[in-house]
């Protein structure tokens, strides 16, 4: 449950009357409540709302820090969301964006977010994170909170973008390291830009002796050798249309066949892929495979400058 108080506000034609029903279900689910203090709105707050308009926003924004701070935006009704307004919200600060009728103990779904909030700047804060990606800009803490709560709270597949040296590998490598999974296996670089196409089954899904001119031994690939662990592949956007072809069936199915082999393997891992590249531009002009775009960003972070 919520450990602090949270100022709730109501915005709209009820003049800050806050929703006594739903200030005492807040309650019941554990949150504490203030008043907003209009002349400082500091500190994390649950913003209730009924129409979206520039009033908002701007409010959002001066509440929120420019999204430093945590603010939920509810909802009072559905009506209130149509056209795509919770992106409008997002874009001006709102850390999430709910409708209060949206389900059985909306109460309930509050304190949570509050809760896992409250647990994912606690780790953004300790010496794990603090001690290898350091700033404390908005926008670097901003980023700093999506890669923890990724990391810690989901399995999805990362991808990673940003110009080169900006530290695109620590983050996969936090992300590795704050993974929750239980027996969890190692983290296995491959440098998509260092993969000789000739030798890129190999490198990928290994061999079995006599694969080919030159396999005197068999040789375990990426896949196998991530297996239980983190597969970070650096520079993804540079491997060639039939690999990701290749790489697409693996992301999909978790099998494979060494080059050789005629049996089919089974791996699991933790998908995190990096890239310098536009990979959307790259879709557009046919460089880079749609669907296998699509499997591996489930989350984008971008890295700045």
């Amino acid at each position: 449950m919520a450990r602090t108080p949270i100022w709730r506000h109501v915005f709209g034609p009820r003049n800050g009357a806050p929703p006594p029903a739903h200030a005492e279900a807040l309650a019941r689910a554990g949150v504490s409540t203030v008043p907003l203090d209009r002349e400082e709105p500091r500190g994390p707050g649950i913003l209730f709302f009924d129409t979206i308009d520039d009033a908002l926003c701007s409010f959002l924004r001066e509440a929120s820090c420019n999204g430093l701070e945590r603010v939920l935006a509810v909802a009072v009704t559905r009506a209130a969301l149509a056209g795509g307004g919770e992106w409008v919200l997002l874009r001006s600060g709102a850390s999430d964006v709910l409708t209060w009728d949206h389900a059985p103990d909306p109460a309930a779904e509050v304190a949570a977010r509050f809760e896992r909030w409250s647990e994912v700047d606690r780790l953004v804060d300790a010496p794990v994170v603090r001690n290898n990606l350091v700033g404390r800009s908005p926008v670097w803490t901003s980023l700093l909170r999506q890669i923890v709560e990724v990391a810690t709270f989901t399995d999805a597949p990362v991808l990673i973008t940003g110009e080169s040296g900006t530290g695109k590998e620590l983050v996969a490598r936090l992300i590795h390291t704050l993974d929750t999974r239980p027996r969890k296996h190692d983290l296995v670089t491959l440098d998509c830009t260092t993969v000789v196409p000739e030798l890129s089954g190999s490198e990928f899904f290994g061999h079995e002796r006599g694969a080919y001119t030159g396999a005197v031994g068999p040789r375990e690939g990426a896949f196998a050798l991530a297996d239980g662990g983190t597969l970070f592949l650096d520079e993804v956007g540079e491997l060639p249309l039939p690999l990701q072809a290749q790489l697409l069936r693996v992301v999909q199915e978790r099998t494979y066949k060494k080059v050789g082999g005629n049996s089919w393997q089974r791996t699991e891992f933790r998908l995190v892929c990096a890239t310098n590249r536009d990979l959307l531009e790259e879709v557009a002009h046919g460089r880079f495979r749609a669907d296998l775009y699509y499997r591996i960003a489930s989350v984008v972070c971008h890295i700045p400058p």
